[in-house]
């Protein structure tokens, strides 16, 4: 059932009119909901995180908690002909879910199963929403303010990330939650699947090659905060999450650490990239967490770092040899890959191997192969070799000891010279899956947050960088009074730092669950619930 009511007319935060100014009175119809979106790879456990997050809401800021599962909407929506998976238990419940999720997903468009918990939570605003009769007869909703907040378990792809984002805007946060490899191998494995069926699994939730299909790898990096959960963590986990509640509600003096400020600055560094590929930045502290160089990608200059926009006569930055302005804008690694692969397929054929009419099935088979994985062809130097040589060449060892920070996992080449550098620790945030760092260099670099005898290579933990300035600015906040004394906030009367207009809400609300009206879709919102949740969902 689609949202259909009237215009309302909503009071929210409730200031005195007769004293009120213009903008007093637009703030007053906004609304104190947050939306928190919980998005993780299969085994991190997220239940737990989402438990923690709704003990911290509810108990310390008096917060009225709904977990909205996604993985409910497709178990109580399954298509007659629903996915038949064969093998051990875990693995055909785990397993059907997502199939039949996927089915859902490209019957009813990617972003379904989001729409449902957005219909979900309108509608439950709608039954608060009192009913007014105004001229002509007119009903009218008039909307509160509620003290409620809303927790999705958990989005899988870029597409149900990207219409929560739209429809909820300032009240939505993200949080990537993530353990490593072996953590949630363990996880699965408890649950009696097989080497091979977690092995599976877990590789089709990270990403599908289908645009309806599941795709954490992706939808992981736009999140606001990335909560590493693995064994040195676990026992501050509610600790955590309740500091990034506190950001929400600068409710108290929170400052960046020293991971989330380099990694700020290294996703800063990125802007400075014109590579035709992607956008990296790096950054590198020493041993006592001091910034000693930063670094992105892109094409060095004669006598030394990189060509970058430096004239105020040459605004667009066209008069330098970066990729954009050289060899006719286009990218010599993938330009070179390309006439491999063509004389690669001239020389098969001329060599009698593989047919003329055969040409375009062998060009598709190279193009799958390793080969589209080369980067040693491009103009562009990588940002950590970057910040590696300007740091050495400025702080001469004090990068020994210290950390990397990345946007993106470093590749292989890199990663040989950030063990080269004396660099102990690396952070990053975006996957790459070209890289052959661990393969290739398994004997000094590692994954293992407890291995102290190798290069770290470990995600991103804290506020992400597209939110710092928002996070960690004081903005209208007041941290004294008049008497010069730490302002100290109530917690279940502290309202959010950002908020949305509820008449804003409900029209994007109604928006986007338009497309439900008439679908053969089970929406009876009562089987959604805390108190019936099955605790064995994956999602």
């Amino acid at each position: 059932m689609a949202l259909a009511v009237k215009k309302n007319e909503s009071s929210s935060l409730n200031q005195d009119s007769k004293k009120s100014t213009s903008r007093d009175r637009v703030r007053a119809t906004h609304t104190q909901e947050i939306v928190f979106v919980l998005c993780g790879y299969m085994g991190s456990n997220i239940r737990t995180v989402a438990e923690s997050l709704q003990s911290v809401m509810e108990n310390d800021y008096g917060y009225e908690c709904q977990r909205i599962k996604l993985s409910k909407f497709i178990e109580i929506n399954r298509p007659k002909n629903s996915y038949n998976a064969q093998g051990s238990n875990d693995y055909i419940r785990i397993k059907n879910l997502i199939e039949d999720g996927n089915s859902m997903r490209d019957k009813y468009g990617s972003e379904i199963l989001v729409e449902l918990a957005i219909e979900k939570i309108g509608l439950d605003r709608l039954d608060s929403a009192e009913k007014t009769t105004g001229e002509e007869n007119v009903e009218h909703l008039q909307f509160k303010s509620q003290r409620k907040c809303y927790i999705i378990e958990s989005v899988k792809n870029l597409s149900e990330l990207s219409v929560l984002k739209e429809v909820y805007r300032n009240l939505l946060y993200t949080i990537g939650v993530f353990s490593p490899y072996k953590i949630r191998h363990d996880n699965l494995r408890h649950k009696d699947v097989t080497e091979k069926e977690i092995a599976e699994l877990i590789d089709q939730d990270s990403h599908e090659e289908i645009p309806h299909g599941q795709d954490v790898r992706d939808t992981f990096t736009k999140a606001d905060y990335f909560l590493r959960y693995d064994s040195a963590s676990k026992s501050f986990l509610q600790a955590r999450l309740r500091r990034f509640v506190h950001l929400i509600f600068g409710s108290e003096i929170i400052t960046p650490t020293i991971d989330e400020t380099a990694m700020y600055i290294a996703s800063s560094a990125a802007s400075n990239s014109a590579c035709l590929s992607r956008q990296v930045g790096a950054c590198i502290t020493d041993k006592n967490g001091c910034i000693v160089s930063i670094g992105w990608n892109d094409v060095p200059n004669f006598k030394g770092n990189l060509y970058y926009h430096q004239s105020s006569s040459d605004i667009q930055g066209k008069n330098d040899n970066r990729c954009l302005n050289f060899h006719n804008g286009v990218c010599m690694n993938d330009e070179y890959k390309i006439k491999i692969s063509n004389r690669l397929i001239d020389e098969i054929i001329k060599s009698g191997l593989i047919k003329e009419e055969n040409k375009v099935k062998l060009k598709n088979i190279i193009n799958k192969s390793r080969l589209k994985s080369l980067i040693e062809f491009s103009r562009s130097i990588h940002a950590e070799m970057h910040a590696i040589i300007i740091g050495s060449q400025k702080t001469g060892d004090k990068m020994i000891g210290g950390k990397l920070y990345c946007t993106t996992y470093p590749c292989h080449n890199c990663a040989r010279h950030i063990v080269l550098s004396g660099i102990t620790e690396v952070y990053y945030i975006e996957p790459y899956s070209k890289s052959l760092a661990i393969d290739l260099h398994s004997d000094s670099l590692t994954e293992d947050e407890n291995d102290t005898n190798r290069v770290k290579l470990l995600l991103y933990d804290g506020v992400s960088p597209s939110r710092y300035t928002q996070m960690f600015k004081m903005g209208d906040l007041k941290r004294k009074d008049l008497e010069g004394k730490v302002v100290k906030m109530n917690l279940k009367k502290a309202l959010p730092r950002f908020t949305e207009p509820l008449e804003a809400l409900y029209t994007l609300e109604s928006t986007a669950t338009k497309n439900l009206k008439g679908l053969d879709l089970n929406v009876n919102i009562n089987l959604i619930s805390l108190s019936n949740e099955n605790k064995k969902g994956v999602r």
